[in-house]
């Protein structure tokens, strides 16, 4: 696969060669043996309510290894701040390991990236920095999104990461996965593998030069000669249903399996065993991080947990963070802005209906009370938030307006055909205008309003709205409460007749 698009102008004067030989320096500088641990109180919510942190019991089993998992980060380098209270982000990860210091071994468990446009690529290098470089993480799983990114790019960018994937067999020499990673904790050897369980769409035909192995095949893999002794842990990209199918196929048993599932939000607060094996969930976004003790009762493994929201600071301005990675960070938004990545990315989609977008100010001719209901709601002045968040360094102060996962839900059309472009030449189109509801309407003016337009894409209008209004943007809207301050319907000459 090639890539569309350069990322010359970040690289300078570096070659792709000399990215890559400089990315696996760096990651084999970065390879250690996990250190030992050292006492630490805990901040997460205990697997049971009211006892002591599951880290300190009074006799803690001598084989007991100490995990920091996560998954399904999604691109989301930090918090967007479209709400307060907002968990997540890089630079608070970082500053609690830190702070904590014991861990054994840090897993991520893949799908580092949410889509495949000019922009994660540039995400996908910034996060391999923090996690690798400066976070020093043991094992990086490979996920279907991360697959669907260009593979020259995906593969300079995680050369010499510890990137793990078991039943991917790739034909390219510079492919970066390995069937699985072993670590030694304290005398004792853990082995981690990854199951993707099934490649993306578009990469199954043969000429993708990716094999999809057979999960007891994979396992085997990933376990060719570990010993008895050797603790398990398996990433798997799947849901429980899946995984509960998977586990039989898997012998000698995982010690752990790890689930990553976008569709958990947070990690549950204790382990599920099935069929005698700790199952957990990661969570998404990097919101909330799990913290794991695993060790063995005779051949029977078990496991402790704790969650550990990420919250921000409510005395540090911006919320904390670790200094280098916010600065990182940022040095990656405003390279974003200075090469013209969201210009790039405009009018590159068909729009939703085939049709073509018009602008809020063509509604208004034939929907007055409903342009009017529109232009006092907060929709009409999103874009300005953005505009006025940029401005104003204790929000944000870096260009949240060239950004595009911000201007994304800010504008009409993102991406499409016709679309929104920039501020000065759709100026019609900032803002949640009329047709990110209802869809482009040139056919509906033309028609006269016979071609109808109702909702945009088929969905409920609830589920429309939590498009952008989601658990992380907005965790406390309620549609119900919501609709209402933006309520409207048709002109008293428009009614459909009883």
């Amino acid at each position: 696969m090639t890539s569309t698009f350069s990322l010359l102008p970040l690289l300078g004067t570096l070659t792709l060669s000399t990215l890559i030989a400089t990315l696996a320096q760096c990651g084999n500088q970065q390879s250690k043996t996990a250190s030992a641990p050292a006492d630490g109180s805990s901040t997460g919510a205990s697997a049971a309510a009211g006892a002591p942190a599951a880290q300190d019991p009074a006799q803690p089993p001598a084989d007991r290894i100490h995990l920091l998992l996560s998954g399904s980060l999604s691109g989301r380098l930090e918090p967007c701040g479209c709400a307060s209270g907002q968990l997540g982000g890089l630079a608070r990860r970082i500053q609690h390991i830190g702070e904590r210091r014991n861990y054994d071994l840090r897993i991520e468990g893949g799908d580092l990236v949410e889509h495949a446009t000019e922009l994660d690529p540039l995400k996908l290098m910034t996060i391999r920095q923090v996690l690798v470089d400066m976070g020093q993480y043991d094992a990086l799983g490979v996920g279907p999104k991360d697959l669907a990114l260009p593979r020259d790019q995906w593969s300079a960018f995680l050369a010499g990461a510890p990137v793990v994937a078991s039943d991917v067999v790739a034909k390219a020499e510079d492919w970066p996965a390995q069937p699985f990673v072993q670590k030694e904790v304290r005398g004792i050897q853990v082995r981690i593998a990854s199951l993707l369980l099934e490649l993306p769409e578009a990469l199954r035909g043969a000429d993708s030069g990716l094999e999809l192995l057979p999960p007891a095949k994979a396992w085997e893999r990933a376990l060719a000669g570990a010993d008895l002794a050797t603790r398990r842990i398996v990433l798997v990209h799947g849901d429980d249903v899946q995984i509960r199918k998977l586990l039989p196929l898997l012998r000698p048993k995982p010690d752990l399996v790890v689930g990553v599932d976008a569709s958990v939000v947070e990690p549950p607060h204790a382990p599920t065993p099935i069929d005698d094996v700790p199952v957990v969930f990661t969570g998404t976004r990097g919101r909330v991080l799990l913290d794991l003790w695993l060790h063995r009762e005779g051949d029977t493994p078990r496991a402790v947990c704790e969650t550990i929201p990420l919250a921000g600071s409510k005395t540090v301005p911006g919320g904390g963070g670790d200094p280098q990675v916010k600065d990182l960070i940022l040095d990656h938004r405003r390279f974003v802005q200075s090469d013209g990545v969201l210009a790039r990315m405009m009018r590159q989609l068909p729009t939703p209906n085939g049709s073509s977008y018009v602008g809020s100010s063509t509604c208004k001719v034939c929907h007055p009370t409903a342009y009017e209901a529109y232009a006092k709601s907060k929709h009409a002045g999103a874009w300005q938030t953005l505009v006025d968040a940029e401005k104003d360094p204790k929000r944000y102060g870096w260009p949240v307006t060239a950004y595009p996962d911000c201007v994304s839900c800010h504008v009409v059309g993102f991406r499409e055909q016709t679309g929104f472009v920039s501020a000065e030449e759709t100026p019609d189109l900032l803002g949640v205008g009329c047709e990110r509801c209802h869809g482009p309407g040139l056919a509906h003016v033309q028609s006269g309003g016979k071609q109808a337009l109702g909702i945009f894409g088929g969905v409920s209008r609830s589920q429309l709205c939590t498009q952008c209004h989601d658990y992380e943007q907005s965790p406390t809207f309620l549609y119900g409460e919501r609709w209402p301050q933006i309520q409207h319907g048709r002109e008293a000459n428009q009614q459909r007749p009883k």
